[in-house]
């Protein structure tokens, strides 16, 4: 499994929110996305890569003020629920989203794993 793919199962296994590990056509609000962030990986001393993500809060955005309330919780949620390797590094002001003709409120998060991988963490997986 990839970073993203744990930690979005990770989320999954402790709360019954919608966590998607990619952009999708469709969302089921609340919910979370993952998504590399720029630069998406870089070397960062002996043996260990660093990799950079965004993870967004969606809520509909029908009512501001209670979709603006959803995000502050899945904001903390994310912050407050991360295993080992990955940290919070910000989130962003709520704005409005149109997604496949539907309007939300989001709020984008900065997230960084790092991972010791003595080397390719693929060499020699198969490519599927």
């Amino acid at each position: 499994m990839t970073p993203w793919e744990d930690l979005a199962d990770y989320w999954r296994g402790i709360s019954e929110m919608q966590v998607y590990e990619t952009m999708t056509d469709q969302l089921d609000a609340p919910c979370l996305v993952l998504l590399p962030d720029d630069p998406w990986i870089e070397p960062n001393g002996f043996s260990i890569d660093q990799e950079r993500y965004l993870a967004y809060a969606i809520a509909l955005s029908s009512t501001p003020p209670a979709a603006q309330r959803q995000l502050h919780v899945l904001l903390h949620f994310m912050r407050h629920h991360l295993p080992e390797g990955w940290a919070f590094v910000s989130a962003g002001p709520p704005a409005q989203r149109d997604h496949q003709g539907i309007t939300y409120m989001a709020a984008e998060t900065r997230l960084t794993f790092n991972q010791c991988t003595g080397g390719d963490p693929y060499e020699g997986a198969s490519s599927s």
